[in-house]
């Protein structure tokens, strides 16, 4: 069901969920004495989901203290509630703001944390291991980003390059791994659906001995999906001059499969500790483009990623309270040459690579009142800039075969195109911070990072302070402030690809610099903690300004000089020339009546304004409300439940949607459901995930949602219809 927010149909929709979720907590309470029943529970060194985190300080500290605002997810909650990929786990989220089906080439689903849009403005990490590539393009959020070996994942607000460094912009999401705690432990799960999807995990731990451990993980997905060329059969929109289009070509089939699988080894002995990370997604490049520029998605037009991230950590301790960590970090990658971007005309094979090697010192000291974190890191990162060609590419640091030699602008100006090579640099930061206890009530914490790199020779200085207020146990109030940077990577500044009519070209061909886009922000939060309930209540204000955006600029009537002849085109090209301002209030909320019932509740209001090329508007992409409702118990010894809905309120678009044309689209809402068979016999569970259980049809916002005739995207793009997971978990 599509719900326009425009009416009160919210209203109908809401009333009898909640009062569902209510005479359920109040049946399953009278039926069930949690006291007489023993279920896992999660690490529990306060209160109700109070859990240590890392992510914060980059120290161990409870959530409540921790100088951010921070949710966890933990072990339990990803069972409960059938989550298996990191997408799944951020549409539950407040401040969260999610579209899927992109495609692989820009970032399979588009993440947006409070306003700040862009895939790789989120630092996603797995156990501190960066997962972002380096050479800032987009993170894909494909289902090779699986949980199946995931103690918890930390969410982390707002900005924080203080710490980490560059592209720790929006926010950071922290994967962190289980312990290794037994001497050995294997644990296998495999599951099926519709749309012909597969997936599974295995997990192997090992402790050889007592100083040392094995943790070994391996996942794969694969699915054909869904026809939506079928499913979405009715659905159009007028383009000017051209009358009615329909989403797809209704003579052409439409093909969406994925495979996805991502491996991670963690081994430790003593002081010493490695672990590598591999994501491989292999994914449609623009589902969400229309058949009349000649993209009508088939299966041969993919984007293939590889990603190996690795890390070397030693502890030294100096003394009772001192110590260094030093780490070795390495980064390969690689976007397989064959993969392919198609047309009618022609076809475009596109690649972009990336290696990196770098190393963190960092000294730790604590007192009574206090720690005090700091340190010295660099990374050298050599990278092939995106390029596209009409055939597939040759190994090599050099690429002569772009098609276009020279560009004349309408003004009669000549600039040449070299070939496009191998780009080399480094970049250095430095940093410290400190959390100091002034009593039992009040603490503080500051922290700076200066950051300069050779490839764009900018340098960066972010600070964060902040104060921590103790109501009672368990209850704080935090006043925050922090700054953060995106440097204008290889990907920006160097991204060339060339239509029959159209062109992205690096600015640096128009003699032309970009500078670090730049964001501050001030938040208010307020945290509690308690036996059974948990509340946090963050509200906000951020500013971004200098945003890179890849078609900042438009230059019109320009003349590409090719081997052929010349053609008259459009080419864009990266600019500052974006700002964004943000302010909102995100609520996370749970009760835990007993073992038959935890209710949970969030809400998000954003009002974001954008101002992009002389115009300001509401930022694209955002839902100005945002509800996620839900409850999780168990019945009796072998069952576990879980039922949550999404409402959404209408998603604002650019003011070049062809359709929108700067207004909305209609607003949805989503039912979930997982339900686990528990010890269905000795170590074996089973369990049932079920998405979108009403069968609604809607749609998101796409890749630009700007105008097709310019060969850009669809100005919204439909969603998988319901679906469904079978499948087991065995443990031994």
């Amino acid at each position: 069901m599509r719900i326009n927010p425009g009416t009160n149909l919210f209203i109908p929709f809401s009333i009898p969920v909640f009062l569902f979720l209510t005479v359920v907590t109040k049946g399953f309470g009278a039926l069930v004495d949690s006291t007489d029943l023993a279920i896992f529970e999660p690490e529990q060194i306060y209160y109700f989901m109070d859990e240590p985190v890392v992510t914060a300080s980059r120290f161990s500290q409870p959530t409540s203290e921790a100088p951010s605002t921070i949710f966890v997810v933990t072990e339990q909650m990803i069972k409960e509630r059938g989550y298996k990929y990191l997408i799944e786990v951020l549409e539950d989220l407040p401040g969260f703001d999610i579209h899927k089906h992109i495609g692989g080439q820009a970032g399979g689903t588009y993440v947006i944390q409070r306003g700040l849009w862009g895939n790789n403005k989120l630092l996603v990490l797995k156990d501190g291991i960066r997962l972002n590539p380096e050479n800032g393009s987009n993170l894909v959020y494909g289902e090779q980003l699986s949980l199946g070996d995931l103690k918890q994942i930390e969410i982390m607000y707002g900005p924080s390059s203080a710490i980490y460094g560059a592209d720790a912009y929006a926010g950071i999401i922290n994967l962190i791994t289980k312990k290794v705690e037994t001497s050995k432990s294997v644990e296998l799960q495999l599951s099926g659906g519709n749309g012909d999807s597969v997936d599974g995990h295995m997990l192997v731990q090992i402790r050889p001995f007592d100083d040392s451990y094995l943790h070994v993980y391996a996942h794969g997905y694969s699915t054909n999906g869904f026809d939506l060329h079928h499913i979405y059969d009715h659905y159009h929109y007028h383009m000017p001059g051209q009358g009615r289009t329909y989403f797809y070509d209704p003579n052409q089939s439409f093909e969406i499969p994925e495979q996805d699988w991502d491996f991670t080894i963690r081994a430790g002995w003593k002081n010493l500790e490695f672990e590598s990370v591999y994501l491989h997604t292999s994914q449609p490049t623009n589902i969400a483009a229309p058949f009349n520029t000649g993209r009508t998605q088939h299966s041969k037009d993919r984007v293939k990623l590889d990603s190996w991230n690795l890390r070397l950590t030693h502890v030294l301790p100096i003394l009772e309270n001192l110590q260094t960590v030093t780490k070795f970090n390495a980064q390969f990658y690689d976007m397989d040459p064959h993969s392919r971007y198609g047309r009618k005309e022609f076809t475009n094979y596109i690649y972009e690579r990336s290696d990196m090697l770098g190393m963190e010192e960092q000294l730790r000291y604590s007192y009574s009142s206090g720690k005090i974190i700091g340190g010295l890191t660099f990374k050298r990162i050599s990278t092939m800039p995106y390029l596209n060609s009409r055939s597939p590419f040759d190994e090599g640091d050099t690429y002569y075969d772009f098609p276009v030699k020279k560009v004349i602008t309408e003004d009669g100006k000549i600039f040449s195109i070299g070939p496009l090579k191998e780009y080399n640099y480094w970049t250095y930061g430095a940093y410290v911070q400190a959390n100091h206890k002034l009593g039992e009530k009040l603490s503080l914490f500051a922290g700076a990072r200066y950051d300069w790199e050779t490839f764009t020779h900018h340098d960066s200085f972010n600070p964060r302070v902040g104060v921590i207020y103790t109501l009672k146990k368990g209850e704080t109030l935090k006043l925050m402030y922090g700054e953060a940077y995106i440097s204008p990577s290889a990907y920006f500044r160097f991204k060339a690809w060339v239509d029959k009519n159209f062109a992205h070209l690096p600015p640096s061909v128009f003699n032309r610099t970009l500078d670090p886009e730049k964001v501050s922000s001030v938040e208010l939060n307020y945290s509690c903690h308690t036996q059974n309930l948990f509340v946090n209540i963050s509200a906000y204000i951020s500013r971004s300004t200098d945003s890179i955006q890849e078609a900042g600029q438009f230059l019109k009537n320009v003349y590409l000089i090719t081997e052929q002849g010349s053609q008259k085109a459009t080419v864009e090209i990266a600019d500052n020339t974006g700002r964004v301002t943000n302010f909102g209030i995100d609520i996370g909320t749970s009760y835990k009546f007993n073992r038959a019932a935890t209710l949970n509740f969030a809400y998000s209001f954003i009002n974001s304004r954008q101002h992009l090329r002389g115009h300001n508007f509401d930022g694209p992409k955002i839902s100005n409300h945002k509800i996620m409702a839900g409850i999780t118990g168990y019945i009796g010894d072998h069952f576990s439940y879980n039922l949550r809905c999404r409402w959404r309120s209408e998603i604002h678009t650019s003011p070049t949607n062809t359709v929108y044309n700067g207004s909305t689209i209609p607003g949805i809402f989503l039912v979930d459901a997982n339900i686990r068979w528990l010890n269905l016999l000795p170590d074996l569970d089973a369990y049932l995930t079920l998405k979108n259980l009403l069968d609604s049809k809607y749609f998101t916002a796409a890749n630009e949602s700007g105008d097709p005739t310019n060969g850009a995207s669809l100005p919204r793009v439909p969603q998988d219809p319901f679906s469904f997971m079978v499948g087991v978990n065995y443990r031994f």
